[in-house]
């Protein structure tokens, strides 16, 4: 277990954290976040570590993270991080930004010849020798207190990445491979990749019976879809507690002209259908009415 960190709980601290680490090469970064109620995730850890520093900072108890904010959004810092996808995507919601520059250990890793999904641990294994605890994976991280074995598990996520980044930069450069990854890192720049186009989320919907649809009913069901997702950003709420994927398949499927039709569909719940319910209709109407 590792012993050496810093648990930064108010603004002080966090304060006096980010000003000894200002003006850093390099910052390993990653989060720890929920997001079993809400369409968006929701921040409950941040952990950091440069400058032989390693801290875990929880911004449920700080009220003003500007000092990290600054940190993070500075364009002089590397920010590393692995898998970075989920991270950036939850800054960008925060902030409306990304904090470039990036770089991705899994994508340098890729580059030096590991499997492109190779996982944080794995890579530390295989590149370090250390083996990381898996004791903590089901932790809430919303529960307040965390235990010191809960803070230690997060903080192990960053004290390995700086070692994997300096190690794999290293390796990239040997090679000549730097403008490889920076090139690839760069496209984590892309506001596109954390706001995923509403028209294109039936897409997403996997469930066989879609390949037969056509006319009416895949007019409908591309709209459902795309009507669940904008609904579920503007309620933040997971998109399946808005419409479930089959009962957004049956009424495509059946195309019910009323509510009293659209209730006897597997999936349609009156919760659903009470809320909801005038609004499906008309999806379901607009797109019969194109096919007429």
């Amino acid at each position: 277990m590792n012993r050496n960190l810093d648990v930064i709980d108010n603004g002080r601290a966090l304060a006096e954290l980010c000003s000894v680490l200002q003006g850093c090469e390099w910052l390993a970064v990653d989060t720890e976040f929920e997001r079993v109620n809400t369409y968006y995730p929701e921040l409950c850890l941040v952990q950091v570590s440069g400058k032989g520093i390693n801290a875990v900072i929880d911004p449920l108890s700080i009220s003003d993270m500007e000092p990290l904010n600054v940190l993070l959004f500075d364009p002089g810092i590397i920010k590393v991080f692995h898998a970075a996808r989920q991270d950036l995507e939850l800054f960008y919601h925060l902030h409306g930004r990304l904090p470039m520059p990036v770089i991705d250990t899994q994508i340098a890793a890729t580059l030096r010849g590991y499997n492109d999904q190779i996982g944080y641990a794995n890579l530390v294994r295989e590149m370090l020798g250390v083996d990381l605890p898996k004791t903590q994976t089901r932790t809430n991280w919303k529960r307040r207190p965390l235990s010191r074995r809960q803070l230690e598990y997060a903080a192990d996520d960053v004290i390995y990445l700086g070692q994997l980044y300096e190690k794999l930069m290293t390796e990239l450069e040997e090679h000549k491979q730097l403008s490889l990854i920076e090139e690839q890192c760069l496209a984590l720049n892309n506001p596109q990749l954390y706001e995923p186009d509403p028209a294109m989320m039936w897409k997403k919907i996997k469930i066989r019976e879609v390949k037969n649809f056509s006319g009416a009913s895949l007019a409908v069901f591309r709209q459902l879809a795309a009507w669940r997702e904008i609904t579920a950003r503007n309620e933040n709420r997971p998109r399946k507690w808005i419409i479930k994927d089959h009962a957004i398949v049956n009424i495509a499927r059946e195309l019910p002209e009323d509510r009293e039709a659209m209730s006897g569909l597997d999936g349609m719940d009156e919760k659903v259908l009470n809320r909801y319910g005038d609004v499906l209709l008309k999806i379901v109407n607009a797109g019969r009415e194109v096919f007429r």
